[in-house]
């Protein structure tokens, strides 16, 4: 990488060539950027402080200038920014099968998957190595919901019908914005907030209470130390409790099929919406083991 940047450029443009902003609309938007910059940076574990500069006119440019690491590392980091932001996605609707698979992997192992791709070698980075850097981070889902986020708060923002981004040096631009008109926005957005469920894992559940009469009544118990309310899909094992041929006390542990629902809110964080069991593997009581007919 030859040309040296430090500074993150966004333009605004007002349908209405004004240059006033709704300040809650902006710190909403810049909280969203703020957030997918802290996720690219921890991704690439690159120690950063971001200043933002007072904000110019001509629409409305916000500028934030990045510091506290070589001026490599910061290059990378803005053009890195500059393409995710820039970037139409071919899929946008949804969560991708790699961004759901990025969910479930150890906070290591993706920091093996950053150094086999050879960043540390900065001075050798070039259009190719960068688009697969990018290809890598869109993999985190968090970076992908944090702009989405912020695409969906512009869009709802009627005013605002064109957004620029740009790599600058000290103020200074070197080539033409990266320009995204109205109709471009709602690619950006995610509109599936739900995540595929996790199926068939096998887990104790320490019973709680259960459901002792027929209809959609949810049982209760400590799965790892937590009280959760799930439905029990298994019937057969429902008969024989709703008959009394199952015994119950506080001492019983269900050994099960244990499945879950999530989504993520609005904030990017993964809930989890619905515990379901499909079927009853065992139950013991006061430790030992019982007959499932």
């Amino acid at each position: 990488m030859n040309e040296l940047y430090n500074q993150f450029e966004l333009h605004y443009f007002f349908s209405d060539n004004s240059h006033g902003f709704d300040a809650s609309v902006r710190n909403e938007c810049e909280k969203e950027l703020l957030n997918l910059f802290e996720e690219v940076s921890n991704d690439l574990e690159i120690k950063i402080v971001i200043d933002a500069k007072p904000p110019q006119n001509g629409g409305f440019i916000e500028i934030w200038e990045f510091v506290g690491a070589n001026k490599e590392t910061i290059t990378l980091l803005v053009s890195i920014l500059t393409l995710i932001m820039s970037r139409v996605p071919v899929q946008n609707r949804s969560l991708t099968k790699l961004q759901i698979e990025n969910l479930e992997l150890d906070n290591q192992i993706k920091k093996e998957e950053v150094r086999k791709l050879g960043i540390k070698n900065i001075e050798n980075i070039d259009d190719r190595l960068l688009n697969k850097i990018v290809a890598f981070l869109v993999k985190n889902y968090k970076i992908i919901w944090r702009r989405s986020n912020f695409f969906k708060k512009i869009t709802q923002y009627k005013r605002i019908n064109e957004v620029t981004v740009n790599k600058l040096l000290n103020f200074q631009r070197f080539h033409e914005a990266e320009i995204l008109k109205l109709g471009d926005f709602e690619q950006f957005i995610l509109f599936d907030e739900n995540i595929p469920d996790i199926m068939r894992q096998v887990e104790e559940i320490d019973l709680i209470s259960s459901a002792l009469k027929p209809g959609r009544f949810r049982w209760k118990g400590f799965l790892n130390g937590q009280i959760i309310d799930f439905e029990m899909l298994d019937e057969n094992f429902k008969r024989h409790v709703f008959q009394g041929d199952i015994t119950h006390n506080n001492k019983v542990k269900l050994k099960v099929e244990l499945n879950h629902s999530r989504k993520i809110d609005d904030s990017g964080r993964i809930k989890i919406t619905r515990y379901y069991v499909t079927e009853v593997k065992g139950y013991s009581i006061n430790g030992i083991e019982q007959a499932i007919d």
